[in-house]
């Protein structure tokens, strides 16, 4: 005779409960024993991790069985239907996850085969007009507080209370936007940390400063139907924390440009291109150290680099590397930068951590070859057919694969440049990601 679901449920929980049980009559008859012996004391502790382990493995097994309860008697019919819960939509609120929200927002709206409802503190104006089947629901801004992880906590009550209006609706969620009563809504939300910040801090300072942060993400990981990774070294870090990792790329736009005309071919002198905030995690000082040894060995009219971005550095490396060859642009326009991309030879980004940058993928995009570190998922997008993976804080390496880069063939140098642009084309393109979310989508749903 077949058993249903929870009969089977509740026999399994027997059945442990008794296995638990003896081992612990077991361990209680050594304990009233003098346990004068180490074999005996030995024995002791083994039994006890023994019935421990059995616990936490009845324990996961039983939340298992729930959830998967949960699943199937909440199935869902009809359109695809997604909540959609951010703390930002750029351009209102700058960053990259609050752009990332924007541009898949976009591209999944042009598929025409989701209804989207879209959370946001904007109340400006509607963003997505465009798009008649994204609806925008406003929410008041972030509560302000002295901390940023408390207005973070706050603000997610008031998604959660939107999410919870809407029970045939999946839910996705950006950083920290569902935190406070997930369980409620766990077992039809998926969930994207983005870079994970809070586990690549560097020093014992910021590690202490992002702590609570791991915590709750730790938390959401575990209860979340799915959680999302971009790929490469971020992968291993939530492969430790959930058992629902599925791996959806970070993405960029192609460029409105015929391919063949996007082709680098090396030229003297080489233009080697950094874009970003002028930050310590960044690896700018690196990169200008490199400039600089560079410089000193008589390459300085083979390279040009060119530096795009501001930050707290800024004033004080401008000043220090005064070099002919080093073009501090600060901030530029976007129509500025577009040129810079396609003026440049090289693409550099020598930073400490990451999760997928957007601005390598840009790079891509307009068929640079790539020098950049191994960190976050820098290694879905490079590879020996496109570039070159330094080492971080390694000035020695990235000396060598610019020079690499300065003494290629002209053949060489055509082909990573072609390679970029075709591994971008295949797989990091906003339409191929946004088709990777909808059968994420599908799949929570059946």
């Amino acid at each position: 005779m077949k058993m249903g679901g929870i009969t089977r449920t509740l026999c399994l929980r027997i059945r442990a409960t008794s296995i638990i049980m003896v081992l612990f009559a077991i361990q209680k008859s050594f304990a009233k024993r003098c346990l004068a012996s180490r074999k005996e004391l030995g024995r002791f502790q083994r039994f006890g991790r023994l019935a421990m382990g059995l616990m936490v493995k009845f324990s996961k097994s039983k939340r298992m069985a729930e959830r998967n309860s949960s699943r199937t008697s909440s199935k869902r019919t009809g359109r695809l239907k997604v909540i959609f819960c951010t703390d930002g939509i750029f351009p209102h609120a700058v960053g990259g996850m609050q752009r990332h929200s924007r541009l898949l927002l976009e591209a999944l709206g042009r598929t025409g085969e989701v209804d989207l409802v879209v959370l946001h503190p904007h109340p400006e104006e509607r963003i997505f007009s465009a798009f008649p089947q994204i609806e925008e629901v406003t929410l008041p801004p972030l509560p302000e507080k002295k901390h940023y992880f408390l207005e973070l906590r706050d603000y997610s009550r008031l998604v959660l209370a939107e999410v919870a209006q809407r029970p045939d609706h999946l839910v996705y969620a950006q950083g920290l936007s569902v935190w406070k009563g997930i369980g409620k809504v766990a077992d039809r939300t998926v969930i994207n940390p983005h870079g994970l910040e809070p586990y690549q801090a560097l020093g014992w300072k910021a590690r202490l400063k992002t702590a609570p942060y791991r915590f709750v993400f730790n938390r959401l990981f575990r209860q979340a139907a799915y959680v999302i990774s971009l790929g490469g070294r971020l992968t291993h870090i939530l492969n430790r924390k959930s058992s629902a990792v599925v791996v959806l790329p970070n993405a960029t736009n192609p460029v409105a440009m015929e391919a063949a005309s996007l082709h680098k071919t090396p030229a003297k002198p080489m233009r080697f291109m950094f874009a970003g905030r002028f930050a310590h995690n960044k690896g700018i000082e690196v990169l200008l150290e490199a400039a600089l040894q560079l410089n000193q060995a008589g390459r300085s009219a083979d390279f040009q680099l060119d530096l795009v971005g501001k930050g707290p550095l800024f004033e004080s490396l401008k000043s220090k590397y005064a070099l002919p060859n080093v073009n501090f642009l600060g901030f530029v326009s976007d129509e500025a930068l577009a040129r810079c991309y396609l003026e440049s030879h090289v693409f550099v980004l020598p930073t400490l951590f990451e999760g997928m940058p957007t601005v390598v993928l840009e790079a891509m995009a307009r068929a640079m070859p790539i020098i950049v570190t191994d960190v976050g998922a820098t290694r879905e997008l490079v590879d020996t057919s496109n570039g070159i993976i330094i080492e971080k804080q390694d000035i020695p390496d990235l000396v060598r694969a610019m020079t690499t880069l300065l003494d290629l063939s002209a053949h060489d140098f055509s082909e990573l440049s072609q390679h970029s642009l075709q591994k971008f084309l295949a797989r990091f393109t906003w339409e191929a990601v946004a088709q990777q979310h909808l059968d994420l989508f599908r799949k929570m749903k059946s």
